[in-house]
């Protein structure tokens, strides 16, 4: 163990590059909320073009996400002395789909009277893509001459930026017969942004996770990585020593 801790420590710089998939799951991240609340506010302006504001006020029944996406890192790291600690900076290009649908269920009553109901369903998707940037200190236990387990923490700033689109099939029913509405929207977030909704340019987020390397030389090997933030990110890739 203490051979290869030497062997494997003697260059202190190293660079990692790596590709992968990411998921909102399991937990329920500030990105999944902040896109809840977009979805819900361009929604909303939606039904308002048809239905008076006075009359109305949308309320969604359900909103469902689900995700998927893949990003591109580069990391830079330097291991102090010879001890098993290093710190270091990544830099990942993301592009993410977080398709959805959503329902809407409501009443309309004057003075408690019914005047009609609104029955309404969608889907669409929200799309984000940038670069994200982390920074991160790592800690290996196990480091032998060919093989290191290390676990990684750190500080994650993902800029939230895309946009977002959506296709309506509503019914509005009144006692002199259904109407029905069909609409849709494709903005970007600076769009929605001009309008009013107060939206995070950056979202910050803590960052965890484990990482297995194998040398194939003293200045070469592989890794993979699996990192829990604003959702989970699993990847492998290559690392260069020196």
């Amino acid at each position: 163990m203490l051979a290869g801790a030497a062997w494997g420590q003697t260059k202190r710089f190293d660079i990692q590059v790596s590709y992968g998939g990411w998921s909102l799951a399991p937990f329920r991240s500030l990105v999944e909320r902040e896109c809840e609340r977009v979805i819900k506010n361009e929604f909303n302006q939606l039904v308002e073009s048809v239905i008076s504001t006075d009359l109305l006020s949308p309320f969604l029944s359900t909103i469902d996400l689900s995700s998927s996406g893949h990003f591109f890192s580069i990391a830079a790291s330097y291991r102090f002395g010879e001890s098993r600690i290093a710190a270091g900076v990544r830099g990942d290009y993301f592009d993410f789909d977080v398709p959805y649908t959503l329902s809407v269920a409501e009443s309309i009553s004057i003075w408690g009277f019914p005047l009609a109901t609104l029955d309404g369903r969608g889907a669409g998707a929200v799309r984000l893509s940038g670069i994200a940037v982390t920074v991160f200190g790592r800690w290996s236990p196990l480091l032998t001459r060919r093989s290191e387990l290390s676990f990684h923490a750190g500080l994650m700033m993902l800029p939230f930026q895309g946009d977002i689109g959506l296709d309506l099939a509503a019914v509005l029913g009144t006692p002199l017969g259904d109407l029905e509405y069909a609409g849709s929207f494709d903005d970007t977030f600076d769009q929605i942004k001009d309008l009013g909704l107060d939206m995070p340019a950056i979202i910050f987020s803590p960052s965890v996770g484990v990482e297995f390397r194998y040398r194939f030389s003293r200045d070469f090997g592989a890794f993979v990585d699996a990192t829990l933030a604003q959702g989970s990110f699993l990847s492998g890739g290559l690392f260069f020593v020196f």
